[in-house]
C-alpha cells in the first residue's frame, strides 16, 4: 500500500492543458463566466511570485492520506515544492518550465521529465498537477467552466466555479478519474484558495486548500535550479509519462465511444 501511495503521489507532480484565461482563449460559452474570469485575470496580473502552504487530502481505497506542500512560485512556469506525504515521506519537486525534477531522499532517487517532449507528443503538460494557485483554470475542459456563485467563507468572499477536469497524470493513476471540480478563487488577487474533485455520484476524490498565501515575496532564483545530489540514481521518466498519458487518452476515448453507442 505504501508503494502504491508513493507512485500515486508522484503523479501529483505531473500534467494537462496550457494556462489561459477567458480573455486569451475562446469563450466558455457563458457571458457571466467570461466576465468574472476576465476580472480575476486583471487582478492576477499584479502577481509575479507567491508562496503558500498547500494541504491535500486524498481518498484512496477507503483511506485518507494527507499531503503537505510548501510551494514557491515565480510567474510564469517556475515552481519549487517541498512535500511531506502521509507525515513520513519527503520529496522535493522543481520545475523550471523545461524540465521537471523530483527527488526522493529516502529512496535516493531523482526522476527527470522533459516537459517539452511530453507536450509535443501528448498535448498534455507534464507539470500541471503541481499545486499552482496562480493558474486556477489549468487542465479544465474550457467550455465546461461555469461561475456558479459568490460564497462567504469566514470573513472573506470567494468566486466559485465548477468545471470538468481534463486529463492529468494523477487522474491517469487514480482508480477513478474525477468528473467534476469546484474551485474557490479570491476576488482580490485572482488566485486559487480551494479545489475539490469529485467522481461518480459526487463522491469526493481529493481536495486542496491553499493556506498562508504570501503575494510577491522575494524568492531566491537558485531554488528553481535543481542540482542532483551526489550518490543518487537519476531516472529519465519522460517515456513513461508519455506512455501513461497516451494509454489514458486511448482508454478515455473508448469509454466515450461506448457511452455514445449506449445513448443511441
Amino acid at each position: 500500500m505504501r508503494r502504491q501511495f508513493r507512485v500515486l503521489m508522484a503523479a501529483l507532480v505531473c500534467m494537462a492543458e496550457p494556462y489561459a484565461w477567458a480573455g486569451e482563449k475562446m469563450s466558455t460559452g457563458d457571458m457571466k463566466t467570461d466576465e468574472i474570469m476576465v476580472a480575476l485575470q486583471e487582478k492576477s496580473k499584479t502577481v509575479s511570485s507567491c508562496r503558500a502552504r498547500v494541504k491535500t487530502l486524498l481518498h484512496l481505497e477507503g483511506e485518507q492520506f494527507e499531503i503537505l506542500d510548501d510551494v514557491y512560485i515565480q510567474v510564469f512556469a517556475k515552481i519549487y515544492v517541498s512535500r511531506v506525504l502521509a507525515g513520513e515521506i519527503n520529496q522535493t519537486i522543481v520545475s523550471d518550465g523545461s524540465l521537471m525534477w523530483r527527488y526522493d531522499p529516502e529512496e535516493r532517487l531523482v526522476s527527470r521529465v522533459n516537459m517539452g517532449r511530453v507536450f509535443r507528443t501528448t498535448k498534455v503538460e507534464a507539470d500541471a498537477d503541481q499545486p499552482d494557485l496562480t493558474r486556477p483554470f489549468r487542465t479544465l475542459d474550457w467550455t465546461s467552466i461555469r461561475y456558479i456563485k459568490t460564497e462567504s467563507v469566514g470573513d472573506r468572499e470567494y468566486r466559485v466555479f465548477e468545471a470538468v477536469p481534463g486529463l492529468t497524470m494523477l487522474h491517469a493513476e487514480l482508480p477513478q478519474a474525477p468528473e467534476k471540480v469546484t474551485l474557490w478563487i479570491h476576488p482580490e488577487d485572482g488566485l486559487l484558495r480551494r479545489a475539490r474533485y469529485y467522481g461518480t455520484g459526487e463522491k469526493e476524490l481529493f481536495s486542496q486548500e491553499y493556506l498562508d498565501v504570501v503575494i510577491n515575496p522575494k524568492l531566491d532564483p537558485q531554488i528553481f535550479d535543481f542540482v542532483v545530489p551526489s550518490g543518487v540514481h537519476v531516472m529519465d521518466m519522460t517515456d513513461d509519462v508519455i506512455e501513461i498519458l497516451n494509454l489514458a487518452k486511448e482508454t478515455k476515448g473508448k469509454e466515450s465511444g461506448a457511452d455514445k453507442a449506449q445513448g443511441n
